[in-house]
């Protein structure tokens, strides 16, 4: 499959599992589905990311790792200041919530906190692997 193809498909994820993170009190059933939704969100950057270290693509690479970072970096980031915000409105915790959904999707709609930044990190020291040292 074509890289610009992943790309796309990771995106349209992405949006997919930002939107599902919106869902206030999903029931048994759907929070299972958006749990194995959100484990195959990661399929397209483990794709990617496997293609770049056998075809040695420094640049797609690079890509996964910002990404991965970015996302790493943003989601503790957007904790730090819902956790500072305890004493601010209730706008303020709420806005806070809203842009730790934009940056850590798929984390929410998974339920499973800890996965998704683990999912995230791992493909973070993927990039790391030994085989892309040349």
């Amino acid at each position: 499959m074509k890289r610009r193809i992943l790309y796309i498909i990771w995106g349209f994820l992405y949006a997919l599992s930002t939107a599902l993170g919106f869902i206030a009190e999903p029931s048994e059933a759907l929070q299972i589905a958006m749990t194995l939704f959100s484990l195959v969100f990661f399929l397209p950057g483990v794709l990617l990311l496997v293609d770049s270290l056998r075809n040695k693509d420094k640049k797609g690479i690079l890509t996964i790792r910002i990404l991965s970072a970015l996302s790493l970096g943003l989601t503790t980031a957007m904790y730090i200041a819902n956790l500072l915000s305890v004493t601010a409105s209730d706008g303020v915790g709420t806005g806070l919530y809203y842009a730790l959904l934009l940056v850590s999707a798929p984390m929410v709609s998974m339920g499973v906190e800890m996965l998704s930044l683990f999912l995230w990190a791992c493909l973070l020291f993927g990039t790391f692997t030994s085989r892309n040292q040349t």
